[in-house]
């Protein structure tokens, strides 16, 4: 909650001594978690795709309501991408953490499945913002889900699942799924060489220009028959890998970690994608941002907005 300024009357800014108002008003805001980091390949099969972090924005959204805000501070917490794994302790991947900015939380991305030997939990997408992709089993032909997306719950939803491996007829080294991302479900991937792809993220124009964040991570291929295919990312997710370590997600887009891609060797899993935190307010409001690392646009729009942009966690004065 907001620490409501004081103005007393000897301040310069103290109503009824000619000084400016306290703002009271309402901002916009996009708030994007850390994404999952990818998971990690086996020698032939690969890894999981991670999970973009959770994104909530008021901005262009008539589901979604803008802030009240008044004069005062308000901490601003910016979620970091998770680990891709590298196999120790496991093959999953990491989970990204929240971002938080007021009342809104944005929760972290899904970690994604790893090589999971025959179809043990080391393949399951973990749940999130949106979730991770499945890792892929070896000669199984037990369905491995992915994560579950908008975890917990909020409307409208902060992201969607990770892609499920159905291996039909045990299949010898499958690739793996993509992660989910704000836009789109990851894509499941039945066979080989190819990776699924990471879900779609979303594009924003909260600060001035169209920016597309939040894509899963794609899943890594396979190589048992034919060379492997990378699984797509787009909106800052991480490629899969196709013989190759995984992708990162792309900082301050929330984007999920590709999965490894196999081939005679196990490569690693990429990292997530750190989160970011926007805030939009009226051309009246005097805005100052900490640490210097964030910045502060004016004259942002018809409207002459301001826009309050934080990359690391820190402090939003309004007043």
């Amino acid at each position: 909650m907001p620490i409501i300024g004081s103005f007393g009357a000897g301040s310069g800014r103290g109503f009824g001594r000619g000084g400016k108002k306290p703002f009271c008003g309402t901002g916009d805001y996009l708030v994007i978690a850390g994404g999952g980091g990818g998971g990690k390949s086996s020698t032939g099969a690969g890894g999981g795709g991670g999970g973009a972090g959770g994104y909530r924005t008021s901005y262009s959204c008539a589901c979604a309501s803008a802030l009240p805000l008044s004069a005062g501070c308000y901490s601003v917490t910016i979620g970091s991408g998770g680990a891709g794994s590298t196999g120790s302790p496991s093959p999953k991947g990491s989970p990204g953490t929240d971002s938080i900015f007021s009342t809104i939380t944005s929760t972290a991305g899904g970690a994604a499945g790893g090589f999971s030997g025959c179809a043990g939990p080391n393949g399951l997408g973990s749940p999130g913002g949106s979730g991770g992709g499945a890792g892929a089993p070896y000669l199984s032909s037990t369905p491995l889900p992915g994560g579950t997306g908008n975890q917990p719950p909020v409307s409208p939803p902060q992201g969607n699942p990770g892609g499920a491996i159905n291996v039909s007829g045990g299949v010898d080294m499958p690739a793996a799924a993509g992660g989910g991302g704000a836009g789109g479900a990851g894509s499941s991937n039945p066979g080989r060489p190819a990776g699924g792809a990471g879900g779609a993220g979303r594009t924003s124009g909260i600060t001035g220009s169209c920016v597309g964040r939040g894509g899963g991570g794609g899943g890594g291929g396979s190589y048992n028959s034919g060379s492997p295919v990378p699984g797509p990312a787009s909106d800052g997710g991480g490629a899969g890998g196709a013989g190759s370590n995984g992708t990162a997600g792309t900082v301050n887009t929330g984007g999920g970690g590709g999965g490894g891609g196999g081939t005679g060797t196990p490569y690693n899993g990429g990292n997530g994608g750190s989160g970011i935190v926007v805030v939009r307010l009226p051309s009246e409001a005097c805005v100052s941002v900490s640490p210097g690392a964030n910045t502060v646009t004016s004259c942002v729009g018809p409207a002459s907005e301001k826009v309050a942009t934080f990359t690391v966690t820190g402090t939003l004065t309004v007043s």
